[in-house]
């Protein structure tokens, strides 16, 4: 093979195409001929369910949990926030993508980056956490 073709459109346009198993990072699987059935992105992210929300990412403070500027995370009201949790928290009405910590002195915010302060209750008026990230999607191509 002497040139790259393009790999045909699939025929769904209403339905994600996914391929078995991991993409491999070095030489390529016998098992790339087998396909998966379609399955729809919404379903799988479950973003039709009323308490699942939608929020772009703004900044770099959770890079290093994998939560990069212009990111879309899935933000899941119905979990009870623990700790280990990325929430979407809103400090003094301003949402804030942070990671749920225990402190001795109780709950705080957690940034991802070391060039951000973590965020305790006592430095605020007001701290809500609003849902629990769980899912992070990062674009790679404009």
């Amino acid at each position: 093979m002497n040139a790259l073709t393009p790999y045909p459109l699939a025929a769904s346009k209403e339905l994600l195409h996914v391929l078995a198993g991991c993409a491999a990072g070095g030489f390529p699987s016998p098992a790339a001929d087998y396909y998966e059935p379609p399955l729809s992105l919404d379903e799988r992210l479950n973003i039709r369910a009323p308490h699942v929300w939608l929020v772009q990412v703004e900044g770099d403070s959770m890079r290093d949990a994998g939560i990069f500027n212009g990111g879309l995370l899935v933000v899941d009201r119905s979990i009870t926030p623990s700790a280990g949790h990325i929430v979407l928290a809103y400090v003094d009405n301003q949402p804030l993508v942070k990671r749920l910590a225990k402190s001795p002195a109780g709950w705080i915010l957690e940034s991802a980056n070391p060039d951000y302060p973590n965020i305790a209750p006592s430095q605020y008026d007001s701290i809500e956490v609003f849902g629990v990230v769980v899912w992070s999607l990062t674009p790679h191509a404009h």
